[in-house]
């Protein structure tokens, strides 16, 4: 619950080592502090970021999901069910769950 600390921590991080192995990582949860406090204009950028500097990042799907869910929570129906859509071919190779969340999301939104 300690957003403010855990995003000056994900930021700094990326400022001082934005080619580690870690770095797409550290884009998505900083992304997810955003979205945990409801502020998805943030959070989409955060993800927007995460998935395309670091697109061969572990967590460049998951950031995929969530850029989804950030533009859905912002009435972006449209955008939202597009990069939904992109997920699957971009990331054949996803888990799962997160498949699944997409999926699910898609279902939820209308696309």
């Amino acid at each position: 619950g300690q957003y403010d600390q855990a995003r000056q921590a994900f930021q700094e991080f990326l400022q001082l080592h934005p080619n580690h192995t870690l770095a797409g990582n550290s884009q998505y949860w900083l992304g997810e502090t955003y979205y945990a406090q409801s502020d998805f204009k943030r959070a989409g950028d955060a993800f927007l970021t995460g998935y395309t500097t670091y697109a061969s990042s572990n967590k460049a799907p998951d950031s995929l999901l969530k850029l989804g869910m950030s533009l859905a929570a912002l009435g972006n129906k449209d955008a939202a069910c597009t990069v939904w859509g992109e997920l699957g071919s971009r990331f054949p190779q996803a888990t799962p769950a997160i498949v699944a969340r997409a999926r699910s999301e898609r279902q939820k939104a209308g696309c």
